[in-house]
Formats: C-alpha cells, structure tokens, sequence
C-alpha cells in the first residue's frame, strides 16, 4: 500500500506529518554556518528526513513546523534504508518570469540582462529550455542565433520563499534544493524515494499557466545509467536523455516527478503540498506548467461547478493530447488521452480513452466552450462510461482558470 504524506497548517504553520508504518522520521540539522542541512536515514522501511528552511523565528514545533512566512520544508522518504546513510540539503535562491531569453540551455545570464521577478537573484530560466521550452531547443542544429530562437516560454517557477531574510525587505524568491546522497546502485538503500515539499506562502497562477504547479528534477549526472536515474530515457528533437557520453553535462531539468499535489485553497487547514517519486537524489523545483506558447490548439485548465452539486477540477491540452478530471469532494478521477477534437466556433468536443483512479477503463466525451472574456461565460461538461455499463457526467460553468478553443477562419 502507498502512502502519502501532508504538510498540515494550523494557524498558517508549516508541518509535515509522519507517513504511516515509517520506522524512523528524523529532523534534519543545519550546520554553524550557511543554509545547508545534513541529514541521516535510520535504517528500515520508510525511513525519512524533514528539512525545514526559512524559519528565523527558531519555533519549530512537532514534525519541523514552522509559522513564518516564507517558511518551506523538503521531506524524504526511502522504502528500504540497508545501511544507514548521509545527505546533504541546500536549497539555491533563484527567480524568473518564464521566458529564457537567449533560448541556450543553461545560460546562467551572468550579464544579468534578463528581465526577472527578483533583480537580485540568478534567473532559472534557461534551465527549462532544453526538454520544456516551446518551441523546442532543437539539439541537431548548431548553437546559438540564427538557429535557435530566443524569448522561449518555459516553466514558470513558483516564489514561494523569500528573499533576503529578515530584517531586510523581503522580495519572492522561487527554491531549487540541490541534494546530494548515495544512489541506489550504492546497495545503501532499495524500493525508491519519495519527495514533498510543503510551503506556507501561496501564489497567484501566473497567465497561460495551468494551475497546479510540478515537481522537476534535475539529474547529478547527465550521463548516469537509467537504474540509477528519476528521469525515463528520453528523445525529443534531438535532446536526449541519458546523454551521450560526447555531450557535456548542464543544469538542465530533464523530467516531471510529480505525483500528487494538494493545494491550500481547496483543502481546509492544509498549506500547499506537492510529491514526487523517484530513485535517488538530485536537484528539485516547483514550476507551473503550460500547454502552448500560443494557446493555438484546444486547452483548458481550471475548475467548474457542476450540476450534480460537485465541484470539477480539470485540465487539457490538445498539443501533449492529455486529458485530466477528478472531484476532489467524491474522489472520482479520470485520466485520459485526447484522441479527436471537433471545432464549431467556440465550441470543441474532444473524445478519447481514459482509466479512472481504481484501474477501470473508459471511454469519455468532453464538450468545452471558451474564448469567453468572462471566466464564468465559459463552460465545462464531461461524461463517460465504463464496460459494465456505469455511466458518469457533470456540467458546470467555470470558478477559475481558462478554456481556449481555436476558431475556424470563415469559408
């Protein structure tokens, strides 16, 4: 059995509960100087380590709770601890806006000429470019302009820190938590790793962004055999992963780890939180996602008031052919693949093969219309059914988010 764990708030105070039938959950200890926290796995099953960051206050309570803003923690549970073992949590100040400028993975900007939510902080940017911009960084062509565009949209990373810390004024600062630890081909360890990370300070959805924010990882060795590796064996345009041996090495987040997200708003008494799963350590950020740079295909991303009284959360993108729903209220979740789109001017229906949250496959149709300037003039509607014959459908004008549907010029 899976389980998950929750970052709780009780009067705004950041805390990370115990996952059940952990045998060991140990506090993380900072060192005399500087922000990196050292951490030791007991050994057993689901043995984890809390960091919790950002807390001048010092009143840390049960679990590492902390109830300063811009307060953040980072928890880390190993299925199979043989050995004990060392890690070692630094987490970087960074910024960005969402556009890599120069459209070169990996450029650091040390001019500092790109624009950025915080001056004072290195841009992550261009960290995104080589497997999430759009449009693509095509590895097979030379770098640098001509050939490769610049202004590339990329992931948006998500301020929920602060920077500096007090008493000095404090500006959002996004995190990325550089780990390092043994990998699993170590034999220190076995069955996986899992990775929350918790937050108190929430952030409005940037425009053209889906809402629920990601978990990316960033791989210590690009090269590294896939056994050890979070990331799949990846090809797109020419950027691959693993890479080759003649390929150098760059900060480039490589692959989506997430798992589950639970945001404050739609959760009473809990701060956002946010998993992912993977096999070993590396570098970890939290970004929004999108689906196109233009907003050229059919997408969707949101929440809607259904008819049956419940509330919908969806999201879909033509482009990556993704199609998501799930009640949070009734637990009913589907998954799906967008397989056909119909256009009729505002309107779309898009079809297509799903599986729900207990395994059981389906068929569903959904009929979107958008383009609405006022976000409650659009409208959501989705229905499906199963082998058995169970059939599902709701209906509902949009409470948030966007639903864009291509219009058809006239014949």
């Amino acid at each position: 059995m899976k389980y998950y764990i929750y970052i709780s708030i009780l009067a705004c105070c950041l805390s990370v509960s115990s996952p059940a039938l952990a045998q060991s959950t140990s506090n993380c200890v900072p060192p005399e100087e500087g922000s990196t926290q050292a951490c030791m796995f007991a050994v057993g099953q689901n043995s984890s380590v809390i960091a919790t960051f950002d807390c001048p206050s010092g009143l840390t309570g049960p679990n590492n709770s902390c109830p300063d803003a811009g307060a953040h923690s980072i928890k880390f549970t190993v299925g199979n601890v043989i050995t004990s073992f060392p890690i070692t949590i630094t987490p970087f100040k960074v910024t960005g806006d969402g556009r890599c400028d120069s459209g070169i993975p990996d450029d650091a900007d040390p001019e500092g000429t790109e624009p950025r939510t915080n001056p004072f902080l290195p841009s992550i940017d261009c960290r995104f470019v080589r497997f999430f911009g759009d449009p693509a960084y095509n590895n097979n062509l030379p770098p640098g302009p001509p050939n490769h565009p610049t202004n590339i949209k990329v992931p948006f990373c998500y301020d929920y820190a602060l920077f500096p810390p007090p008493p000095a004024a404090q500006q959002p600062a996004c995190v990325v938590y550089r780990v390092f630890g043994p990998k699993p081909s170590s034999g220190l360890y076995s069955n996986g790793v899992q990775e929350q990370i918790a937050w108190n300070n929430v952030r409005p959805t940037p425009a053209g962004y889906f809402h629920r924010p990601r978990m990316f990882d960033d791989p210590d060795d690009d090269h590294e055999n896939l056994a050890d590796s979070n990331c799949p064996a990846i090809n797109r345009n020419g950027n691959v992963f693993p890479y080759p041996m003649s390929q150098r090495e760059d900060n480039q987040f490589v692959c989506d780890i997430t798992t589950f997200f639970n945001p404050s708003p739609n959760t009473v008494g809990t701060d956002p939180t946010i998993g992912g799963i993977g096999k070993s350590f590396n570098d970890f950020v939290i970004a929004w996602r999108f689906c196109s740079v233009k907003q050229d295909d059919v997408e969707g991303d949101g929440h809607e008031q259904g008819d049956d009284g419940h509330q919908g959360e969806f999201e879909f993108c033509q482009r990556s052919k993704h199609m998501e729903f799930q009640q949070r209220d009734t637990g009913i979740k589907m998954n799906g693949s967008v397989d056909a789109v119909t256009l009729s001017g505002n309107q779309a229906i898009i079809t297509g093969a799903g599986t729900l949250g207990d395994g059981t496959p389906v068929h569903y149709t959904a009929v979107v219309l958008g383009n609405a300037p006022v976000i409650g003039a659009n409208h959501f509607a989705i229905s499906w059914s199963t082998a058995t014959g169970s059939l599902f459908q709701t209906s509902g004008a949009l409470i948030d988010g966007y639903i864009v549907v291509p219009t058809l010029p006239p014949l």
